[in-house]
């Protein structure tokens, strides 16, 4: 099947959900997501990725607890699914609801107060898509521009875009055009808010370490940052023990980033901050991303010969001498997280 008419199929999915009573919804996704890790290893792609990118970003996990955890990793993404869909097509109202806890908004709203520009910095992690919602509707009559990639699908692009802007946010495709649209919004004093941890294409994005791994970084945060000097802060947004109505909001500043001397100390406190928001709930994150695809030497191998390098692992085989070792110190993780309920 083309990706067009997958993701076109996609969109009718999410309708169907969006129906759904949103625990019903999140349960059943959850499961069906779940079932994924339950296929033999040969044939389950997805959970192979998870697999990989756990134990590359946390190296002290033993081959079990790193199995565990890719379980709960693909249940929490199958649930992050149904929310979606529930966030994109329920009245927006209902979705701010399920908020009912925001850390840092007091020095975030004085932040939007401020005529200095201000960037906000975001990730695939757990309720990821109403940060954008709240922020919207908190932006005081301040202009907010988003940058996000496009889907080739028509029918989910419009029905995407046009959720994501019903507080006041202004998406722009990352693209050269989008990419002049950021620039003039922090030269105007605006706020800009970018998904921090995708995977650019452009050859001319440095590497720079995340969870130890040289990989491709969003270069445009380290020119923004030592152009314009703007107020910086991580967004993220996690479901804590209560579940799909316990949502996390967090607004974290990164002093780090704002004050760094060069384009690559920036990006190199930005990747560590992302690090410290998915260490809230590690399970939350995508960890089905491709993440780690390229290193300064070429393409890593690791996604295309996945089953030869998982089952080397599970037989014992050194880890650093499969390449999955961190050349650099990486974040402690909980081994033993309690499950989030839907």
């Amino acid at each position: 099947m083309k990706k067009k008419n997958q993701s076109d199929m996609v969109w009718r999915v999410m309708q169907v959900f969006a129906r759904l009573p949103l625990r019903l919804a999140m349960a059943v996704a959850g499961g069906l997501a779940a079932l994924l890790a339950r296929l033999p290893l040969k044939y389950a792609s997805a959970y192979r990725v998870v697999l990989i990118n756990l134990l590359a970003a946390y190296p002290s996990l033993s081959w079990a607890e790193a199995r565990q955890m890719a379980r709960r990793a693909l249940r929490e993404q199958g649930r992050t699914y149904a929310e979606l869909a529930h966030v994109c097509i329920r009245p927006v109202d209902e979705s701010l609801a399920r908020i009912s806890k925001v850390e840092g908004e007091a020095e975030f709203l004085a932040a939007v107060a401020d005529s200095r520009p201000l960037l906000l910095l975001t990730l695939h992690h757990g309720s990821w898509e109403l940060s954008n919602l709240y922020v919207g509707a908190k932006s005081q009559g301040r202009r907010t521009v988003i940058l996000y990639q496009p889907d080739k699908s028509k029918l989910l692009e419009k029905g995407l875009k046009e959720a994501r802007e019903r507080t006041g946010c202004s998406l722009v495709a990352a693209n050269s055009k989008g990419v002049r649209e950021a620039l003039m919004a922090m030269q105007n004093g605006e706020s800009l808010g970018i998904l921090a941890d995708h995977n650019p294409g452009a050859s001319n994005n440095p590497f720079v370490p995340f969870f130890g791994h040289p990989v491709h970084t969003l270069g445009l945060v380290g020119r923004l940052v030592m152009r314009y000097r703007p107020r910086v802060f991580f967004v993220h947004c996690y479901r804590g023990e209560g579940g799909a109505r316990d949502i996390h909001l967090v607004f974290q500043p990164a002093p780090d980033v704002e004050q760094a001397d060069t384009e690559q100390r920036a990006l190199e406190a930005m990747n560590r901050g992302l690090e410290a928001c998915i260490a809230d709930s590690p399970e939350q994150y995508q960890w089905t991303y491709k993440r780690f695809r390229r290193s300064p030497d070429g393409p890593r191998l690791w996604y295309k010969e996945s089953y030869k390098l998982l089952t080397n692992v599970e037989s014992g085989h050194d880890r650093k001498k499969l390449g999955l070792t961190p050349s650099a110190p990486v974040p402690a993780v909980d081994k033993s997280p309690a499950d989030a309920q839907a």
